[in-house]
């Protein structure tokens, strides 16, 4: 029986992650059938909810919120962590889980100490803009391969990556790691350009395609009178730090939704998938105005605070006519149950999962915005042969994962 240990799952109450992680888990059961697994995760109260052997990553929660006073203390028990890690690697060898400076470590590294593989999730820890956790990720990532685990990185965006200073420490952190995987043709293409051996480089279409669904969680529950009217979804986000971009997008979807949605006809569900513990996440208050700017002409409805995981999400989503979304792990959720979708690159990597589909007209940029109507009168007239496009360019992306999965299995 192999022992697996996912070393840096995120919290289920943001929907992407939550399919990261059920499918991941999935992944690891089709190439290792019994396999134990151990979830590493920076949200155990979440995540133990559904899954079981949780515990929080080797760095906690990376102390995020925390006074200034606890923020230096753990500041001080990493650079302890991996100073005598690293020595203990370079040196002697105890068994690596006596070295813990609180009780995070000491548990992340038992579970590491007893696997046999060790592997990544995170969707895209290789990239500059991420880079306060990325040195804390590959300092995780070459320990576990310094004490002879395999190491495996599963389908991610890789980038953007043009620092030259990490380049070169992703390259030295996973030069002897036994299976790297983009989930775009770009990130597979990046691996390479950085200098991996081609043996080792892989590409696969993101976990997420797998994800089931909960087929009892029926969508008029969200609306006050049931009726025939067609169901439009909405997931609109914050615009990560590193698009400058003056546009209102909000404005943007609202008119094109008003310019072209007949209210006999069509209702309107906004969706949020990210969600904070007890309060209203930005992308929830982003999908209220929505909600808000919409309600004079059409029937509304918006999901409850409480977060929903995958199978509940998909099932939603598979109930939609057409779907709105500005985040990528949905996209692939409706995507991948056959929706008609409309995606807002807000990231590099969203652009990615639509080209792999076949689906790059229905990809707009922020300046494309205004051709937003069009596509969305496209996706309406031709809805059904973009449902059976979706099914016959999703089969091919099942076999290109199917071999990921061999290929794991064989590791």
């Amino acid at each position: 029986m192999k022992k697996i240990v996912i070393m840096d799952a995120f919290s289920t109450m943001h929907v992407g992650n939550g399919a990261l992680l059920e499918n991941s888990i999935k992944v690891c059961e089709k190439a290792y059938p019994n396999s134990e697994i151990t979830i590493l995760t920076l949200d155990k109260k979440t995540n133990e909810k559904k899954y079981k052997n949780i515990e929080m990553t080797l760095f906690g929660t990376f102390a995020v919120k925390q006074p200034k006073y606890k923020q230096i203390i753990w500041g001080i028990q990493q650079v302890l962590f991996m100073f005598f890690q690293t020595l203990n690697i370079l040196t002697i060898k105890i068994n690596p889980a006596k070295i813990g400076f609180n009780q995070d470590h000491k548990n992340a590294m038992r579970a590491i100490q007893e696997s046999d593989i060790c592997i990544s999730i995170t969707g895209e820890a290789l990239n500059d803009n991420v880079y306060k956790a990325l040195y804390f990720w590959l300092f995780s990532y070459w320990m576990v391969i310094g004490y002879g685990k395999k190491f495996i990185l599963f389908p991610q965006s890789i980038g953007p990556l043009e620092k030259t200073i990490n380049k070169k420490l992703v390259f030295f952190a996973l030069k002897n790691a036994s299976l790297l995987v983009g989930r775009d043709k770009k990130s597979y293409e990046k691996l390479i350009d950085l200098g991996f051996d081609e043996k080792k480089v892989l590409y696969s279409p993101d976990v997420a395609i797998l994800q089931d669904i909960n087929t009892s969680f029926a969508i008029d529950q969200y609306f006050t009178d049931e009726n025939i009217k067609k169901v439009i979804g909405i997931t609109v986000s914050k615009i990560p730090n590193e698009i400058e971009t003056n546009i209102d997008f909000i404005e943007k979807i609202v008119s094109s939704v008003k310019q072209v949605l007949d209210p006999n006809e069509y209702r309107i569900l906004l969706m949020p998938s990210n969600y904070y513990p007890a309060s209203e996440s930005p992308d929830y208050q982003l999908c209220k105005r929505v909600q808000i700017e919409l309600n004079d002409k059409y029937e509304t409805a918006i999901l409850s605070l409480d977060p929903l995981f995958p199978d509940d999400y998909k099932s939603l989503l598979c109930q939609l006519e057409v779907f709105i979304t500005t985040r990528m792990h949905v996209a692939i959720l409706a995507t991948s149950g056959y929706i008609p979708t409309i995606a807002i690159n807000t990231q590099h990597k969203i652009r990615g999962y639509m080209k792999n589909i076949d689906m790059e007209q229905y990809c707009l940029d922020f300046d494309d915005l205004d051709d937003l109507s069009d596509v969305l009168k496209k996706s309406l007239v031709e809805n059904k042969k973009i449902r059976e496009d979706l099914q016959n360019n999703l089969e091919s992306m099942h076999k290109d994962l199917e071999n990921f999965i061999k290929k794991f299995g064989s590791i």
